[in-house]
């Protein structure tokens, strides 16, 4: 997933949190896009409730169709974390525009980290269904970014680990988009642990396409499949992206297991230590 950044990086406004309260809730669209991005930048606590006033804006619409502000504010409440956003983020997850709702199954999912929900199965089931509706309403149809939800929904599922998602999910394999089919690979794996869904991922790092290179890797990554560290290391793919997806494989797993045999541990630091 990509993170807006503001148009200007440098505009000449106050760049307080007061302020940029006040820009979100009374200056014009650029402003107003601008402090969404601060706040969440800048873990603005204060600014959580104008921050889900935003959510539900209606003003600021491209001709696509499209909220660019509720898609900023969005991805500023994952940032700050609070438990007060877990129910607009969920409201958002109806909207007709994708990117809003890929931005607040992403959102949901780092608040959910954030607040340790992830170990909490009533937490995870009440997360996953909501998500497994807004998967529904997307599969239903949406006027713009349909994709993008459906990547989002999927490996949100699979990081919260939703076993009730498993069935839902398992089409998309078969999917026409070889990006939607990762995400859905991933999603599988961190679902059961099996193998067999991590093939596809390995597959992809080998395609002519370095996107879909990259997006493969670092699925590879945040699967959580140990054994593809060699793969991860050698693939054509940058340096800093095969040490992230190496460091994700190996969080993963202490996460997941609390320990990583000592064998595999000592191959997944040497190959970090070999790409440094």
């Amino acid at each position: 997933m990509t993170t807006a950044v503001p148009l200007d990086p440098n505009p000449s406004v106050d760049l307080t949190p007061a302020g940029q309260i006040a820009k979100l809730r009374h200056g014009d669209p650029g402003e107003r896009y601008y402090a969404a991005w601060w706040l969440g930048r800048m873990r603005i606590a204060e600014g959580i409730p104008a921050l889900i006033e935003a959510l539900a804006d209606e003003t600021d619409r491209t001709a696509q169709g499209g909220y660019p502000l509720r898609r900023n504010a969005a991805r500023a409440l994952g940032k700050l974390g609070s438990l007060a956003g877990i129910p607009p983020l969920k409201a958002a997850l109806s909207c007709s525009d994708g990117q809003v709702v890929a931005a607040a199954a992403q959102a949901l999912v780092e608040i959910a980290l954030a607040n340790n929900l992830n170990r909490d199965p009533d937490e995870v089931e009440k997360l996953g269904s909501a998500l497994l509706e807004g998967l529904r309403r997307v599969e239903r149809g949406l006027q713009t970014e349909a994709q993008a939800a459906l990547e989002a929904i999927v490996e949100a599922l699979g990081q919260l680990q939703v076993a009730a998602a498993l069935e839902p999910i398992r089409p998309y394999l078969e999917h026409t988009s070889i990006r939607l089919q990762c995400a859905a690979a991933r999603a599988c794996y961190r679902l059961t642990g099996d193998p067999a869904f991590a093939q596809p991922l390995l597959s992809v790092l080998n395609h002519h396409n370095i996107h879909l290179r990259r997006a493969a890797l670092l699925d590879l990554g945040a699967s959580g499949y140990l054994p593809a560290a060699q793969a991860i290391a050698v693939a054509a793919v940058e340096v800093n992206l095969k040490l992230l997806a190496l460091k994700q494989l190996v969080e993963i797993n202490l996460e997941q297991h609390q320990r990583i045999p000592g064998t595999e541990l000592q191959q997944v630091l040497r190959l970090i230590d070999e790409l440094l």
